[in-house]
C-alpha cells in the first residue's frame, strides 16, 4: 500500500503580465518524478478559482463526502472552496501548469456563473469547449515554463481588454486578499454606492459566496501563509494579528475551512511548498505581503 509521504513537488509561481493582475491571481507549474511514493495534497478552501492543465500522469481525487474517487481529466475548472472536499492522489510523472484566478476572474473573463461553480469542478472542455482542448495542446508543446506564461498572457490578454475595468464589486473582492479579510463589509457595501444586501447579491453573484465567507477564507490563507514563511511565530502570535478572537477561534476556523488542527494544516502546506519555503527562510527568497504571492493550496 502506498503511503504517505514527503516529496519536493517543485511547484513554482510567476505573476501574470501587468494588463492581467486584475484577473489572475499567478500561474503555478507542478513539475516533479514521483515513484514508488503517493503524495497526498488536500483540497481545503480556497479564495480562488482555477483552471489546470495536465499533461504528465493523471490525478485521482478521493472525496470527503464517500462518492467514489475520480481520475482528473486532461484540463480541469475548479471553483471556490469553502470547505475541505478531499485529496489528491499524486504520483508519477508530474507537469501541470495551473491559472489561479482571481476572485471574480472566470466570471469577468469568461463569463461563467461562480455560484454554479463553488464547491464543484468540471472537466474544462466541458465548460469551455474546443477552444480549450487547442490551448491544451499549445502549453504542451511548451518546454519551459517561461514559453507557457507567454502564451497564456497572450491567450488571456483580448478577454481582459473585451472586460475593461473592474465594477466596486470586484474592486471589492479583491481588497479583501489584500488585507486578508479585515475589512467591514457594511463599509465596503458603502463605498460601492449599494445597499449591504444588494452589495451581498452582487458579490454572490460575482465571486461564488457571501462576502463574509469569503473574507474569513482569506484570513485563513494568509495565516497559514505567514506561519510557513515565518516558522519563529506562533499560533497565538499570528491569531492575534489575524483578528480571530482567540486561538480557539483560530483553531474552530481551521477545522472547518481544513478538517485538521493549524500544526496538521501547516505540516502539509510545508511539504508541497518545501522548495519556496526552504528558499524564503534562507533568505534566498523575499517574503512578501502581496496577496498575489501568497501561498494557497
Amino acid at each position: 500500500m502506498a503511503n504517505r509521504v514527503s516529496v519536493p513537488h517543485g511547484i513554482r509561481l510567476v505573476r501574470p503580465a501587468p494588463g492581467l493582475e486584475q484577473f489572475v491571481r499567478y500561474y503555478a507549474q507542478r513539475d516533479a518524478h514521483i515513484s514508488d511514493a503517493v503524495v497526498m495534497h488536500p483540497v481545503h478552501a480556497r479564495a480562488a478559482p482555477l483552471l489546470e492543465f495536465i499533461f504528465g500522469d493523471r490525478v485521482v481525487f478521493t472525496r470527503a463526502d464517500g462518492k467514489p474517487p475520480r481520475t482528473s481529466p486532461r484540463s480541469v475548472v475548479v471553483g471556490m472552496q469553502t470547505r475541505r472536499r478531499g485529496v489528491l492522489h499524486i504520483r508519477g510523472r508530474q507537469d501541470s501548469f495551473v491559472i489561479l484566478f482571481q476572485p471574480a476572474g472566470l466570471n469577468l473573463l469568461f463569463g461563467l456563473p461562480p455560484q454554479d461553480f463553488t464547491d464543484q469542478d468540471f472537466d474544462a472542455e466541458s465548460v469551455f469547449g474546443p477552444m480549450i482542448a487547442g490551448f491544451h495542446e499549445q502549453l504542451a508543446d511548451c518546454s519551459t515554463l517561461e514559453e507557457r506564461v507567454s502564451i497564456t498572457n497572450r491567450f488571456l490578454l483580448p478577454y481582459a481588454v473585451a472586460a475593461g475595468a473592474l465594477d466596486g464589486v470586484s474592486m471589492a473582492a479583491n481588497l479583501i486578499l489584500r488585507v486578508a479579510g479585515s475589512t467591514c463589509i457594511p463599509i465596503l457595501a458603502d463605498r460601492t454606492g449599494l445597499s449591504l444586501r444588494q452589495f451581498e447579491r452582487r458579490f454572490l453573484q460575482q465571486v461564488g459566496m457571501s462576502p463574509k465567507l469569503f473574507a474569513r477564507i482569506a484570513r485563513f490563507e494568509a495565516t497559514l501563509d505567514r506561519m510557513a514563511r515565518f516558522p519563529g511565530s506562533s499560533w497565538t502570535e499570528v491569531a492575534q494579528r489575524f483578528g480571530y478572537y482567540d486561538q480557539m477561534h483560530m483553531v474552530h476556523e481551521f477545522a472547518g475551512f481544513t478538517g485538521e488542527t493549524p500544526t496538521n494544516t501547516l505540516r502539509g502546506f510545508e511539504s508541497i511548498f518545501q522548495q519556496q519555503m526552504t528558499a524564503i527562510r534562507s533568505r534566498c527568497d523575499s517574503p512578501t505581503n502581496s496577496h498575489n504571492s501568497r501561498f494557497i493550496l
